[in-house]
């Protein structure tokens, strides 16, 4: 109950206090996942693979990666991680972890969706084969610029995140608002995600 009333607040923050700039230009060219997933394969939510270590940027996972195996996690249904001190994540751990984050997320309109995250630490987004924010360094809690996203077909597109926590506090927050909507944004819903195992 404590980490949906602090997202719940999250999303409030991001309405009226204090909400992050617009960023300058849209992202385009997101190529849809070909072929398409068959809906008998997917499953709910991200598949996750953590690793554990001291981090201090997304740049170093990937690498780490080559070397270390890492542990398999509970997906994760939605991305609206806001809990202090707490576990992070499906990882079982409450410090130092890295985590890849891995699977689709649909889009069901053409059009430009607005995309944000609030993170601590770092985060790096890739959909569709686009870079989609990039915040990759050792930060306290804060949110990215609103990113513009169009979207020229409807259906699954391939999600990719990297995040780390190295000490203390985690959190990792994805929203979006759908074409044609204005005002407060919203959680990425979880009916959005899937991954296939």
């Amino acid at each position: 109950m404590i980490i949906r009333i602090t997202a719940f607040l999250a999303v409030v923050f991001l309405a009226l206090a204090g909400a992050p700039a617009m960023a300058a230009d849209p992202v385009t060219g997101l190529v849809k996942s070909d072929p398409q997933p068959a809906a008998d394969s997917l499953q709910p939510g991200l598949g996750v693979t953590y690793y554990a270590g001291v981090f201090n940027s997304t740049d170093e996972i990937p690498g780490w990666a080559k070397y270390r195996k890492g542990k398999k996690g509970e997906p994760i249904l939605l991305l609206d991680y806001n809990v202090g001190d707490g576990e992070v994540l499906t990882s079982g751990r409450v410090d130092e972890v890295a985590a890849d984050i891995r699977g689709f997320i649909r889009f069901d309109e053409v059009g430009t969706y607005t995309i944000a995250m609030q993170s601590n630490d770092g985060i790096d987004l890739t959909i569709g084969g686009k870079s989609i924010i990039k915040d990759t360094e050792v930060h306290a809690d804060r949110y990215s610029e609103l990113v513009p996203v169009e979207v020229a077909e409807p259906g699954w597109y391939d999600f990719h995140l990297l995040y780390f926590e190295k000490r203390v506090t985690s959190t990792v927050e994805l929203f979006w608002n759908a074409p044609g909507k204005t005002g407060s944004l919203d959680f990425v819903p979880a009916e959005a995600f899937a991954h296939t195992p």
